[in-house]
């Protein structure tokens, strides 16, 4: 009982980001990385929490735009299904943290092999560069996790906002969508570091904005960013040794709002929302104001070896 009213606050930080992000077009994982904040999380609280939170609810905002049957599944279709689960729950009594990884892991495949069948198969890029691409945002995404340790606490929520303006700047300057166009695999690139170092992900945004003439990179990117997620993921477990349980009940909380409001509608034409440019600058404006202290995330029953010792 006394785990559940600790797991609270995650649960409410992700219910109240959803509705902020669904009303306001603020990116979800911004309004995550502030509120983790707000109730006291370290920089390294925060990046481990939010690099789970991110994988498990892309799967939540992908099926809610795009409808996906179990028969519809492309590795373990119908029935099937049951594999994984089985070979999850077997692993996760050993190393619950691994049997997470490998259920992210599953969705996240079964995501993305339907968004890449949906692909033009003349103008998408093969398996072979989506792997070189993956891997270089890993390694990227992998350095921010880790240096992210050494970042002062006390001073990591100006770092949090002033990446999410920056995030808001570019935007606002991206409208002509002829421009940035040489620029812009620089910057999806250099956004895997960001998410590193605080979490955020803003590939709703990019896709928004996204090049007349696209790349890539481009073109696969949410395959690119959370692939690199999984792997960044391990890297800071392997660092701090640090599980997020917090984590999948902010995800519980975002998944239900999510099913129930649906995600903001951002268009894919003329400049980008102004309602999100402005909501997001508030929230940082407010958020500084507030000047959270790193007190530590709410503190549950530490996860051992085993899940029954949890």
């Amino acid at each position: 009982m006394e785990n559940i009213w600790t797991l609270l606050p995650f649960f409410d930080v992700g219910v109240i980001a959803a509705v902020l992000a669904r009303f306001t077009g603020m990116n979800l994982s911004m309004a995550v990385l502030l509120s983790l904040l707000y109730i006291g999380g370290t920089p390294v609280e925060v990046v481990l929490t939010m690099l789970v939170f991110n994988t498990f609810t892309y799967f939540t905002v992908y099926t809610q735009q795009h409808v996906m049957g179990i028969k519809e599944l492309t590795f373990f279709p119908g029935l099937k299904m049951v594999i994984p689960l089985i070979f999850t729950i077997a692993v996760a009594v050993v190393s619950p943290f691994l049997g997470i990884i490998i259920f992210i892991a599953f969705f996240l495949a079964e995501t993305f092999a339907r968004m890449y069948s949906t692909m033009d198969g003349r103008s998408r890029p093969n398996k072979r560069d989506i792997v070189e691409l993956t891997v270089a945002a890993a390694a990227l995404m992998s350095v921010g996790t880790a240096l992210v340790q050494w970042f002062p606490a006390e001073y990591y929520y100006l770092l949090a906002g002033l990446l999410i303006l920056l995030f808001a700047l570019f935007m606002g300057m991206a409208g002509n969508r002829r421009k940035y166009v040489s620029l812009w695999d620089a910057v999806l690139y250099g956004s895997a570091l960001v998410t590193g170092l605080c979490g955020i992900v803003a590939d709703d945004w990019f896709a928004a904005m996204k090049r007349e003439k696209e790349s890539l990179l481009s073109k696969v990117y949410p395959i690119v960013i959370y692939s690199a997620m999984v792997a960044a993921l391990l890297v800071g477990y392997g660092i701090y040794g640090y599980f997020p349980v917090g984590a999948l009940f902010t995800t519980i909380g975002s998944a239900l709002t999510i099913r129930f409001f649906g995600v903001y509608d951002y268009g894919k034409r003329g400049k980008f929302s102004y309602l999100a440019l402005g909501m997001t600058v508030l929230a940082v404006l407010i958020f500084w104001l507030v000047q959270p202290v790193p007190t530590g995330l709410p503190e549950v029953a530490p996860v051992s070896s085993s899940i029954f010792q949890w």
